[in-house]
């Protein structure tokens, strides 16, 4: 276990336990229930390669701490949360996937706000990973992955990591297909890294002023707390103060998807998390969803998975 996800343990008094685990057997699930809240945080060690973790948290109180980095590079997404975490690039928001490098023995301070759920996946990549696994295994010597991820702006959205994180959530196996897809899903990541670093690179990317990327950002917050709505592009590029088409070139250079992908893979994300984790008929799911029917929604479901909303429910409990 790394020192973070240690640090943030104890802090919690959260304990190990196997009953009634929410996820993947394989994972070593920690609980906690206390003055400040409840919760759970569910972690996975790949050898000394690499550690998932999955947590999700409700708070009757602002909850802060701090913890004490180590040698990583770090990928986490937020699919909810109401945070006043002091990154040195800015505070966290739902929605948004944080990637960056974290040198050893840095501080960060938490402040994580009541009431609002906080529900994060992340993965830690170590040294061992990034500095040799990748040159032998693959022979990657000419980049530094700890200095390309410098190009990624602060709340970026990727949905190849948003998909990827999707799929290790969900896996259930045992403890060999575990470790086999958990490190082909962490290679996979690498290359989705390496190759969007290479497209944020590129002159017309960099063009995007920070202002219009922070603009982005809070709209996609919004829209990712109400997946019910039909949205209009007219009405979020006025709310945005800019032009439809500006709205839409700023929205994919931004997030890699056109606004209408963007929403139909949010819509089928969350409809995944409803149909293993609740007992809503699959027309209650849709309705949720703003689906003018199951129908639409059963074959919008099954173009993005492959497999019908009900096969899915089946598949993810077993």
């Amino acid at each position: 276990m790394t020192k973070s996800y240690q640090s943030f343990i104890e802090h919690t008094g959260s304990t190990l336990t196997k009953k009634g685990a929410l996820l993947n057997k394989c994972f070593d699930t920690y609980q906690f229930s206390s003055e400040y809240g409840k919760g759970y945080t569910a972690l996975y060690q790949l050898d000394s390669y690499a550690s998932i973790c999955i947590a999700e948290h409700s708070y009757t109180r602002d909850f802060e701490y701090s913890v004490t980095t180590e040698d990583s590079i770090v990928i986490q997404q937020y699919d909810s949360i109401d945070s006043d975490r002091r990154y040195s690039h800015g505070n966290v928001s739902s929605g948004m996937q944080y990637i960056d490098y974290a040198p050893g023995n840095q501080t960060y301070q938490y402040v994580i706000k009541k009431n609002v759920p906080a529900k994060v996946i992340s993965v830690q990549l170590l040294p061992d990973y990034y500095e040799t696994y990748l040159k032998k295994e693959f022979g990657i010597k000419g980049i530094d992955l700890k200095k390309d991820l410098q190009v990624f702006p602060h709340g970026v959205v990727i949905p190849e990591i948003a998909a990827i994180f999707s799929k290790i959530r969900s896996f259930n196996g045992t403890e060999l297909s575990t470790r086999l897809f958990f490190k082909s899903k962490i290679d996979e990541l690498t290359a989705i890294l390496i190759q969007k670093a290479e497209e944020f690179s590129l002159p017309e990317n960099r063009k995007i002023i920070a202002s219009d990327r922070r603009t982005v950002t809070r709209i996609t917050e919004y829209v990712n707390t109400h997946l019910s709505k039909n949205f209009l592009l007219s009405e979020l590029a006025a709310e945005a103060y800019m032009s439809v088409s500006k709205f839409k070139y700023v929205f994919k250079a931004v997030t890699g998807q056109t606004f209408s992908d963007y929403i139909r893979q949010k819509k089928i994300e969350k409809a995944c998390e409803l149909l293993t984790q609740s007992n809503l008929y699959v027309a209650e799911i849709a309705y949720r969803l703003g689906y003018k029917n199951a129908g639409s929604f059963s074959v919008q479901f099954k173009e993005y998975t492959g497999v019908l909303p009900s096969d899915y429910r089946i598949l993810g409990i077993k």
